[in-house]
């Protein structure tokens, strides 16, 4: 298995000294996410929100009195810092009341000199079947820089294996899919994801097949996502057990493209990084990540790298609800 420092020695090593390596920190982003709590439409079986550190579990909390306001609160705290918005955690589309609170809080936040250059959901897109109009009118005011819908393969079927739609979620069918990313595309950027796993996408070939069907959707933006390396007091579960036994290492992949990939840029983020390719016309992202680096970061470097906003007004330096930061000191 390979690390974030394996990652760092092949960049040095073995990628072409004139393609950049951007590293995040010079952007002075800071990540913020408000946290998106529901039952999922799917159960993915290589769910991080099912990865626990002996934290607390987030997913299925309720909005607390004051969701808005205090999300505000949360936002000002470090008002002076551009803030990336990533609404994420369970199935954002499933949770248009949370969302127009969110988009709110933003707007009153804005006012109050908050900067949010950056503002991505990230989604299975299987509420769009059923609230459409109602998304679409918040979506509008919240201003989203793009979706980053998760599509873990072009056979619906295999998808469906891994992510394990629900009975009655009409998403699961590539024709349904396909004509909500159609309709959303005339309002907001797309772009696909799918992690790689040995059960999906494992090889070249059919990395081209997936960049064949996000193009016959009218996707020309395109992310890979390996498995995560995820800590090692990690809870051992279903979840722990598929990902061990089910990744596929970025490296492989990346050493296995052909000419016709070609690239162009590597961003080095503290616990991830992003190798950005140019292929057929399409923007091409393989990234990998790694939790144990991750947390080293968010308590090691005395530098805030990440705020996640939970519904039940704590806001936190790290996931399952840990480095809880108290905002009346």
């Amino acid at each position: 298995m390979k690390y974030y420092d394996d990652y760092r020695r092949y960049v040095s090593e073995e990628i072409d000294k004139r393609v950049p390596v951007i590293p995040t920190a010079d952007t002075g982003l800071l990540s913020f996410t408000p946290y998106i709590s529901n039952r999922c439409s799917a159960a993915c079986r290589f769910c991080s929100e099912r990865l626990t550190k002996r934290g607390a579990a987030a997913a299925g909390l309720s909005m607390c009195d004051g969701y808005r306001d205090k999300l505000v609160r949360a936002f000002l705290y470090q008002r002076e810092r551009p803030m990336s918005l990533s609404v994420s955690g369970m199935e954002p589309s499933e949770s248009p009341e949370q969302l127009r609170a969110v988009s709110e809080a933003v707007r009153i936040a804005e006012q109050a000199g908050c900067s949010f250059p950056n503002r991505v959901m990230y989604s299975n897109l299987s509420g769009f079947t059923k609230r459409r109009d109602e998304l679409l009118g918040i979506l509008g005011d919240l201003r989203l820089t793009r979706i980053e819908c998760s599509r873990h393969h072009y056979d619906e079927t295999v998808n469906q294996s891994i992510a394990r739609f629900k009975p009655g979620e009409t998403i699961r069918e590539n024709a349904v899919f396909s004509a909500v990313v159609h309709d959303l595309l005339q309002r907001v950027p797309i772009t696909m994801v799918c992690v790689t796993q040995r059960s999906g996408v494992a090889s070249q070939g059919a990395v081209e097949e997936y960049l064949d069907f996000a193009r016959r959707n009218g996707v020309e933006r395109v992310v890979f996502r390996e498995l995560s390396v995820f800590l090692d007091q990690n809870e051992q579960n279903d979840v722990t057990s598929y990902i061990t036994e089910s990744r596929v290492e970025m490296m492989d992949l990346l050493t296995s493209l052909p000419d016709r990939f070609r690239l162009e840029r590597v961003t080095e983020g503290y616990y991830y990084y992003s190798f950005i390719y140019r292929y057929e016309g399409m923007e091409v992202l393989f990234e990998m990540s790694d939790y144990n680096q991750m947390v080293k970061r968010h308590y090691g470097d005395g530098r805030l790298h990440k705020l996640i906003f939970y519904c039940n007004g704590d806001l936190c330096r790290d996931w399952d609800m840990r480095g809880r930061i108290d905002l009346d000191e």
